[in-house]
């Protein structure tokens, strides 16, 4: 008889704890992951000027080589997160994390747009791997009054990677374009090889679906050491493991209207993120200012997404959705004033900051939210969906981008039209925002349509 056997309440533990040295190296090595994450999606478009001349090929025309990648992250977002939730988060962290640095190092041997192309469509598979399944490992350990907070932590890593793009795009002048790759190739290789070693798996994974209980009972018992937990504690998760593919669940038990809106707002904010961050250096480039200057002006985008990150992260933490459609309605704004100051440096530097703190900021609201509207068992496939299905508007972004800027249409219109999907996505978290109040106002579980849980 086990009736007098201790058991633990894994989920309760885990969200009612305070951050300890776990969590801190927890979101270190999450974070590592994510800056080569960020530097080998956004390399492309801080290299694009440069091999523009060097091929000899039109501006327009780039724009499919800004979307291969996407469009392997939609791919590798989708089937890496149903297989996050079948292998585990860990063992897909990693191998995606090999497939995107493998890929992102040949990329420095293609001579010609279509090699090119290829390359990043598969170091885009990897790419999506990783990213859902980071997301879901944190949010799955995260204490529960700071998980936003913490999976933005995470995230942030992404954006400074993206960021440090610039800089080694100042190695160009010396090195030639390929240098970017190259960096961008090996850094993975060497931080997945250290993650194998020292990055956990989850434990709610483990107790739910792999049934390892004593593996999961010894890292919980190392990990917080006044748990009380001991060879005879019985873990438990009070979740249940639904049968069937992951993805169908997606839309059961009330989650539908939550699910598609959610990738509505994904998909909104990934077309103008992905405009902005690809065409931008091109554009302004194209205005006269030296591409060293238009790099560095392109970089304040991910900056500004650091701090907006953050500060929409403290703020859902609090539970409600209103900032995140504040956010979206002042990413609105902020883009559709970019093109108004392009004649004034100081204006425009300003103006891109602010942009990225809300496109940027908004991002991390969407993935915080994601992670955790969804139980333990489909958890990595509604990230990596949303993430995916976002992915349609990373592609459309770029492609958009290439279409207006060969109408040869006015800098304020450009980025006018660039503001339209935010709007989309403002109206979007309005109609999430009362989802959920009708549903606490109906005493409805949260898990399922905006995730409390």
């Amino acid at each position: 008889m086990n009736t007098g056997l201790k058991k633990i309440d894994v989920v309760g533990l885990l969200d009612n704890s305070k951050i300890t040295k776990f969590h801190v190296q927890l979101i270190f090595w999450s974070f590592l992951i994510m800056v080569v994450d960020g530097f080998d999606l956004q390399a492309i478009g801080y290299v694009a000027p440069s091999l523009i001349k060097a091929w000899q090929v039109s501006r327009a025309s780039f724009g499919t080589a800004f979307s291969a990648g996407l469009v392997g992250m939609m791919i590798g977002a989708t089937q890496g997160g149903t297989l996050g939730d079948r292998w585990g988060r860990k063992r897909t962290v990693l191998a995606g994390a090999v497939c995107f640095g493998l890929f992102t190092l040949v990329t420095a041997f293609a001579t010609g747009l279509n090699g090119l192309i290829a390359l990043r469509f598969l170091a885009g598979i990897g790419l999506g791997c990783a990213v859902p399944n980071a997301i879901a490992l944190n949010t799955e350990y995260a204490p529960k009054k700071y998980r936003a907070t913490l999976v933005t932590v995470m995230f942030l890593g992404y954006t400074i990677g993206a960021a440090m793009g610039g800089a080694a795009a100042l190695l160009i002048p010396r090195f030639g374009w390929q240098s970017v790759f190259v960096i961008g190739g090996i850094a993975p290789l060497v931080v997945a090889l250290l993650c194998y070693f020292f990055l956990p798996e989850s434990v709610r994974f483990q107790v739910l679906r792999q049934g390892a209980i004593e593996q999961a009972r010894a890292q919980m018992r190392k990990w917080f050491p006044h748990a009380g937990i001991t060879d005879e504690s019985v873990l438990e998760v009070k979740e249940e493991v639904r049968s069937g593919m992951s993805l169908p669940h997606l839309f059961k038990e009330k989650r539908a209207p939550f699910t598609v809106l959610l990738w509505i707002c994904f998909i909104a904010n990934l077309i103008t993120l992905h405009f902005i961050a690809n065409w931008l250096p091109t554009v302004i480039e194209s205005t006269g200012v030296p591409l060293q200057r238009a790099v560095i002006v392109t970089s304040l985008f991910q900056v500004g997404g650091t701090f907006g990150g953050i500060i929409i992260s403290r703020l859902l933490d609090r539970g409600s959705l209103k900032p995140l459609v504040a956010f979206f309605g002042l990413a609105a704004v902020t883009i559709a004033s970019i093109g108004k100051f392009s004649n004034s440096e100081v204006m425009l530097e300003v103006i891109v900051f602010a942009a990225g703190l809300f496109v940027v900021g908004t991002q991390f609201g969407l993935n915080a939210l994601a992670g955790s509207s969804y139980p333990t068992f489909i958890r990595a496939t509604g990230v990596g969906w949303a993430l995916g299905i976002g992915r349609i508007g990373s592609i459309l972004g770029p492609v958009i981008g290439g279409i207006l800027i060969a109408l040869k249409l006015p800098l304020p219109q450009i980025f006018l039209y660039g503001a339209i999907p935010m709007l989309v996505g403002c109206m979007s978290a309005f109609l999430l925002l009362r989802l959920r109040s009708e549903a606490i106002r109906r005493g409805e579980n949260l898990t399922v349509v905006a995730g409390s849980h």
